[in-house]
């Protein structure tokens, strides 16, 4: 069955979202779609395409019944890809330390390495550092919280060239805090970046695959006046999936589309 490569995609100004979509409505007879009527009692009549910035849901699906099920969408061909990239779920505390920054610094020169560019991760570092246990579960509930409208993920791995649906619920070992897990941070090497661990009292310490980052939005540049492009930058929080395809593997009740030609 065909589905558009990403030189395609281009050429014809279709993103990778609309692309899914059309490809589920012109291809109906598909195990994704098998799986989604035998979950729901009720055949899918069409799939529609919702994303936008101030949409959690990035495509929906109809079923017969008249019923509207959401769907995360996320591509994936080297690295992590987000589970919440967002400037809404930063604390006042961490946008007024920004703040104070910039006013401390508007109109001095920004160096390529270092200097204010690591003063800068200092202050998410320290940020980061400070953390609770209640803190981490209260992000990672974000994860959740930002499914609550949608019940399905499907994962484009470009590299495969395959559609990996699975079911939110596979997001709830550590995203729902009704666990109590007691979640510790790790720093590899980046300041403004660390993987989140849960800590034992018996036994070894899990290792997540999710991580935190955090970031200014256009960089530093746009907070301090210098750029072009953008007139603002502020704090963005991230939480990512590391090791995107053992998260895959361990995922239950997985469904797999090929597409490739």
């Amino acid at each position: 069955m065909p589905f558009l490569n990403d030189g395609q995609c281009h050429a014809i100004g279709i993103n990778n979202e609309k692309n899914i979509v059309n490809y589920m409505n012109q291809y109906p007879d598909n195990p994704i779609n098998h799986k989604l009527a035998n979950d729901n009692d009720s055949c899918v009549k069409s799939w529609k395409h919702e994303g936008g910035t101030k949409q959690k849901m990035d495509a929906s699906f109809q079923l017969e019944s008249g019923n509207i099920i959401g769907v995360s969408i996320k591509n994936h061909e080297i690295g992590t890809f987000d589970w919440v990239n967002t400037t809404k779920g930063v604390p006042e505390d961490l946008k007024q330390n920004i703040k104070d920054f910039k006013n401390k610094n508007m109109g001095n020169d920004i160096p390529a390495k270092g200097g204010i560019r690591e003063e800068v991760d200092d202050i998410f570092s320290s940020y980061l550092d400070n953390l609770s246990s209640n803190d981490i579960a209260e992000l990672l509930a974000i994860i959740r919280k930002d499914a609550d409208n949608t019940k399905y993920i499907i994962v484009n791995d470009k590299k495969k060239k395959e559609l990996i649906m699975i079911d939110e619920f596979n997001l709830d070992t550590y995203c729902n805090p009704r666990h109590g897990h007691n979640f510790i941070l790790k720093c590899k090497s980046a300041k403004t970046s660390r993987q989140i661990f849960i800590k034992n009292d018996n036994g070894p310490e899990i290792n997540t695959n999710l991580r935190i980052r955090l970031h200014l939005n256009n960089g530093i540049a746009a907070l301090l006046g210098k750029s072009e492009k953008n007139k603002s930058s502020v704090p963005c929080l991230k939480i990512q999936q590391d090791n995107v395809e053992e998260f895959i593997a361990n995922c239950y009740d997985r469904v797999i589309v090929n597409y490739a030609c």
